[in-house]
């Protein structure tokens, strides 16, 4: 298909967003969403995306050949699969990104995780996750629409990273031994999806995830270097665990490093393959905009 007739729906217009709809806008795509965010649905349209409300999530996804999933699911799946499934198998869509999470890998004790790793996951937000994608595999059986599942890390950029931690003064830096963090900048999340959309050709499952997991202290200690600060107490997770929300806790039992071999071999190096050239670069951009 011809890329400038491509025309791109994104469902769940988020953090995201504006990026990956300047980037298919380059492209010569077309682009619509829906959102409720009245920010974004101000920007959005300024740049020339045609964004739709909640209840016109029908009539975005009939407008495109390409569909981008990121809203999340709820506990009986993703809401976009369960409620419009059976339109999106009868449009003109032929190729559907999902954003899915590496929450589904949960824990494994540092160890590395690939596509191939087997998933099972107990706890709810990779349940959750889990289910999704697999419900979205069934709903193109016997069709022909190909289906790219994009397991996220934690996200991070410009609107959200360690700098507005820092800032907030409600800080609070946790050291556990032999503990994994792993991250995706923004701005490589848009640059992916948008090449994926564009040209619809990949299938399968693509783990999102930088070039670099590291243990959360040395992303604190680079950041408070790069801002010529002393990084403050820290605490060791095995005093403050039983005092952390369940939720806080759950997120330091997980423990993994997220392979991204397939990720670059398919869509090549990112912008940002580590923490260091992420953080550095949110902190020139937050400099020039302080400065001016």
């Amino acid at each position: 298909m011809n890329k400038m007739k491509k025309h791109v729906a994104i469902i769940g217009l988020g953090n995201i967003s504006s990026d990956l709809c300047k980037r298919l806008i380059a492209s010569g795509a077309q682009v619509s969403g829906v959102t409720e965010n009245v920010n974004r649905i101000n920007n959005l349209s300024k740049i020339g995306v045609t964004v739709f409300k909640r209840e016109e999530i029908l009539q975005c996804i009939k407008s495109a050949n390409s569909l981008i999933i990121t809203a999340p699911p709820n506990s009986n799946s993703c809401p976009i699969i369960s409620n419009f499934g059976k339109d999106i198998v009868k449009s003109n869509i032929s190729w559907i990104g999902y954003l899915s999470s590496t929450s589904v890998y949960e824990n494994h004790n540092g160890a590395e995780v690939t596509e191939l790793t087997k998933v099972m996951p107990k706890e709810e937000p990779g349940i959750f996750r889990y289910k999704a994608e697999q419900d979205l595999k069934k709903l193109i059986i016997n069709t022909s629409i190909k289906v790219e599942i994009f397991r996220v890390s934690g996200i991070y950029g410009l609107e959200n990273n360690v700098f507005n931690q820092i800032k907030s003064g409600t800080i609070n830096i946790i050291y556990k031994k032999g503990h994994f963090f792993n991250r995706i900048h923004v701005s490589d999340i848009s640059r992916v999806l948008s090449i994926a959309a564009i040209y619809g050709k990949n299938e399968g499952l693509v783990n999102l995830s930088d070039d670099c997991p590291a243990p959360q202290i040395d992303i604190f200690k680079y950041a408070y270097n790069l801002i010529n600060l002393k990084i403050p107490e820290v605490s060791d997770y095995r005093d403050i665990k039983n005092i952390l929300k369940p939720s806080i806790r759950r997120f330091w039992d997980n423990n993994r490093r997220v392979n991204n071999n397939l990720l670059n071999a398919r869509y090549g190096p990112l912008i940002y393959p580590s923490y260091k050239k992420g953080l550095k670069n949110i902190y020139n951009l937050m400099t020039q905009t302080n400065n001016q």
